[in-house]
């Protein structure tokens, strides 16, 4: 690892950033030239893949939608400042300059994810200098078009609206910049903000650039560990691309690749146990219901555990001096509104939302889940090291595959009822009643988007599913003492559905337009 560190300091002088061009440009090349594509395979790790000791990636974008809600009041500690939270929570369409002001750390996911995209241009600029096997090279490559390929994919649904938000004219709303090069030359346009169509049609031409590598390359180099992206992630990444473009017979067809796959298989959640015998025998609760890196479901793994629970878990286990020396507890719980939509014998209810006690013996259903949360709560029977926070999952391609079939329509709606069950009896036991019962084709898909709440809770999809079914009206309540509350509303097809772009990006860039954004938002 040491020697991978000084080839990341050594070669990334080049990526310092600054004015105007900060977030996407180095100043030069860096004096060192990597000469082989193993230095780059290794560079990619260091300065392109989002690895688990790297936050601030979507932090807050789990306190936007509806799944869910604000804890009981509580009187915070010194120097805590609980509208660092409320900023998001609240959709404020001056949120970043309320984060900073109530110090809650680096937000700018907008820079972060550019210093990603320039990890990953820099190895596709140095890759033609360097000598090696073809199928390193090419295996090289193939990561770094699926890893710019995601995380403008993330970009432009964080930033940029919709790509179905106008039905008369797909794409055509802003953007973000596209930056394909690590240096400027032959990039006018690479500092201004392209439309949500033009970035897609870049997403898949990276994704179908990966994807066709990939075909060429000898198969043990297709399904690699999980901390590597992969073919069957570059196949989910197309399917989930196609489904958010509507374009439903390619979101099925990449799906169906993902299912097929025989390295990959659904978990029996009747397998994972929610207690445990500890070293005095006693039986108890299992915190960690879901480990990741365990699953045969997880095809690629990304991101820290902070960022997937960090927001809202900060606060619990921390004495609370002004408030009789009670222990805090998180500012945010796991919604009632989506807690029944589960079925009661629904496994994913227990096994997906881990659970907290609130100074007392009651459990609360926290807005987190599928992660590893500490090591006093690693059951002895896993294997996993409990770094990463998110992940790409099987279940996902079952859930992609039902929409887009229910959406052809005909034979397809027969095709998503039958995915569905097959997915489902893995979360139910097997006495229980799994069966998709609806009738016509509205009803089914109402119910795939149901499903898909319940399958992928607190994994980074709800936001962004939200957005592309309709921007539906959402209330988000907030206590300000313990008999008053404020309600915030986001209106339906609300500008804020489209996060605004931060203020430090703006300044830097003067050629970025911010998104139109509503008024302060005073409550109720």
């Amino acid at each position: 690892m040491k020697h991978i560190k000084n080839i990341f300091t050594i070669t990334l002088i080049t990526l310092a950033l600054t004015g105007c061009e900060d977030f996407l440009e180095p100043n030069s090349k860096s004096e060192f030239v990597p000469k082989d594509a193993t230095s780059l395979n290794e560079l990619l790790l260091g300065e392109a893949y989002l690895r688990n000791d790297m936050g601030g990636f979507n932090i807050f974008l789990g306190l936007l939608d509806d799944d869910i809600e604000a804890t009981p009041y509580q009187i915070p500690n010194d120097n805590y400042n609980e509208n660092k939270y409320l900023a998001g929570f609240a959709w404020q369409p001056d949120m970043f300059k309320r984060m900073e002001s109530a110090n809650s750390g680096h937000t700018n996911m907008y820079e972060k994810y550019y210093e990603l995209i320039l990890g990953a241009n820099a190895v596709l600029d140095y890759l033609p200098e360097v000598t090696d096997s073809e199928d390193l090279k090419n295996y090289v490559k193939a990561q770094a078009h699926a890893l710019r390929a995601f995380y403008y994919f993330n970009l432009v649904n964080i930033f940029g609206q919709p790509y179905n938000a106008n039905p008369d004219s797909l794409g055509n709303a802003p953007g973000v910049p596209l930056k394909l090069k690590s240096g400027m030359e032959a990039e006018e346009n690479a500092l201004k903000r392209r439309t949500v169509g033009e970035v897609y049609d870049q997403i898949l031409s990276d994704l179908h650039a990966a994807d066709d590598i990939y075909k060429s390359l000898p198969e043990n180099m297709h399904n690699n560990k999980k901390r590597r992206v992969n073919w069957p992630m570059v196949q989910l990444m197309l399917s989930r691309t196609y489904l958010y473009m509507e374009k439903w017979e390619e979101a099925a067809k990449y799906a169906k690749l993902v299912m097929d796959n025989k390295n990959f298989k659904l978990k029996d959640l009747n397998e994972v146990p929610t207690t445990e015998v500890n070293n005095e025998g006693e039986t108890v609760r299992t915190y960690l219901h879901y480990p990741i890196a365990d699953s045969p479901e997880t095809i690629w793994m990304y991101g820290s555990v902070d960022d997937m629970f960090g927001w809202v878990h900060y606060g619990a286990g921390s004495t609370n001096p002004k408030n009789n020396n009670q222990v805090m507890h998180a500012y945010f719980r796991a919604s009632q509104d989506l807690l029944d939509t589960y079925d009661k014998f629904d496994l994913r209810k227990e096994r997906y939302i881990v659970k907290a006690a609130f100074g007392s013996e009651e459990l609360v259903p926290m807005a987190y889940g599928k992660i590893f949360v500490g090591t006093e709560y690693l059951p002895k029977t896993s294997t996993s090291d409990g770094k990463f926070g998110r992940c790409l999952r099987l279940s996902e391609a079952y859930l992609n595959y039902a929409e887009a079939q229910a959406h052809i329509g005909g034979e397809g709606l027969t095709e998503a009822i039958n995915t569905l069950t097959t997915l489902r009896e893995h979360r139910f036991d097997p006495e229980d009643n799994f069966y998709v019962k609806v009738s016509g084709q509205d009803e089914l898909i109402e119910f795939i988007k149901d499903e898909r709440r319940r399958e992928l809770c607190f994994e980074g999809h709800r936001w962004f599913d939200l957005r592309r079914w309709g921007m539906p009206e959402i209330k988000h309540v907030w206590h300000t003492s313990a008999t008053k509350s404020v309600e915030y509303t986001l209106n339906e097809k609300d500008l804020m559905y489209t996060v605004p772009i931060p203020d430090e990006a703006l300044e830097e860039n003067p050629q970025l337009v911010q998104n139109e954004l509503p008024e302060i938002r005073q409550g109720l």
